[in-house]
């Protein structure tokens, strides 16, 4: 071996050995990093001393996203942590991130392991901290492997926190406790509504009601009828499919018949398979009649079925125009009767209502404070 030789050999040797340390060094910070992520999730560290000192060997960079709100009360700032914080907010932002792999790879690249896997919603949150700065002002920390991902992470926030304000809406409040708020008098008002269905169906036929609730309870009357005529068809329908009977079956009941093109298209059908045994038919006629007999079969299949769900969400509306007008009825129920009828269920639903309403009016209290948070903040990231 010539002396260049050996020389080489023992120059590609050290670097080996280097380049083996570096790997090593890298991991260990990986593994640092991963371990200073899982204890900023389980809980936001005290300020101690030696904060700087930690600061300072951290392989983290941090981006400030201020959010400034023009109301001193302490529920404004309260009010936007609370979405900053909610899974609607963090679940938009994994969206919107996951239309960009090379951003959600600089973000969460770091922490994909198979133990990360299908937790993407908890890392992201375990980057994004807050901390009041003043009563008008929230600090959002921003964290990331580098400063590029945290300053991308920034971005995101607010332009998300901007959308989700600007796309909320009344039936969906951005805020949880708003939500909360919201189901609670759904959930109350329900109980009414279905209460005045019993006690007006309780006190039917009573020799005080009024033409009001008589011509109400005629329309209702004549409801049942229609639902009832319905769900025999329906239940003919079911027949049938269960049976498998021949499908020309379900020509003979009226809501089908009737619906649609389905007449024309049977009438159609009939015709064309009676060309088909027509003996005198060419090889070439015979093959476009074949074929207008599967299409016009698939058309009729669709019609049927277009029938039948008509048929379903008939029997629906009715339903639910029932529920209106025994609603209606109880509405048009005098006071004096309801007090003579005094039974256990009117004092369940006097108390219920009293619940709804004050539960009514904390939530649209409630809406007006939020309210004026939304077109009061300012967000924007901090000058460094």
């Amino acid at each position: 071996m010539q002396p260049w030789q050996c020389i080489a050999l023992i120059v590609l040797s050290i670097a080996v050995f280097f380049y083996a340390s570096f790997l090593d060094e890298i991991n260990e910070t990986a593994q640092s990093s991963l371990g200073t992520l899982v204890d900023n999730k389980q809980g936001t560290p005290q300020v101690s001393p030696l904060d700087g000192e930690k600061n300072s060997t951290s392989t983290w960079a941090e981006v400030l996203v201020m959010l400034d709100s023009a109301i001193e009360e302490d529920y404004a700032i309260s009010f936007h942590e609370e979405v900053l914080e909610s899974e609607k907010f963090y679940l938009g932002l994994l969206d919107d991130l996951s239309k960009s792999p090379v951003a959600k790879d600089l973000i969460l690249g770091p922490f994909t392991s198979e133990l990360l896997v299908g937790n993407e919603v908890e890392i992201l949150s375990s980057l994004i901290s807050f901390r009041q700065r003043s009563q008008k002002t929230l600090e959002i920390i921003c964290k990331g492997h580098s400063t590029r991902a945290a300053h991308l992470l920034s971005e995101l926030i607010i332009r998300n926190y901007n959308n989700l304000l600007h796309s909320e809406t009344s039936d969906s409040p951005a805020p949880q406790s708003l939500s909360q708020q919201l189901e609670k008098c759904r959930d109350l008002e329900s109980q009414m509504e279905d209460l005045k269905i019993t006690i007006q169906e309780e006190i039917a036929g009573s020799s005080e009601e009024s033409v009001e609730v008589m011509a109400i309870r005629s329309e209702i009357m004549q409801i049942d009828e229609d639902v009832n005529q319905f769900k025999q068809h329906l239940l003919r329908i079911d027949e049938i499919h269960k049976a498998k009977l021949n499908p020309e079956e379900y020509f003979h009941i009226p809501p089908i018949r009737d619906y649609g093109q389905v007449t024309q298209l049977a009438d159609i059908l009939e015709q064309l398979k009676s060309m088909r045994l027509d003996s005198t038919l060419n090889e070439f006629t015979r093959n476009e009649v074949e074929k207008n007999i599967m299409a016009n079969s698939k058309e009729l299949e669709k019609e049927v079925i277009s029938a039948i769900e008509k048929l379903k969400e008939r029997v629906s509306e009715l339903l639910l125009q029932k529920k209106e007008l025994q609603q209606a009825a109880f509405d048009h129920i005098s006071n004096a009767t309801i007090l003579k009828t005094k039974t256990q269920r009117i004092d369940m639903f006097d108390k219920i209502k009293k619940l709804a309403l004050e539960s009514r009016k904390a939530f649209e209290d409630s809406t007006l404070l939020w309210m004026s948070c939304k077109s009061s903040y300012n967000l924007y990231r901090a000058t460094q």
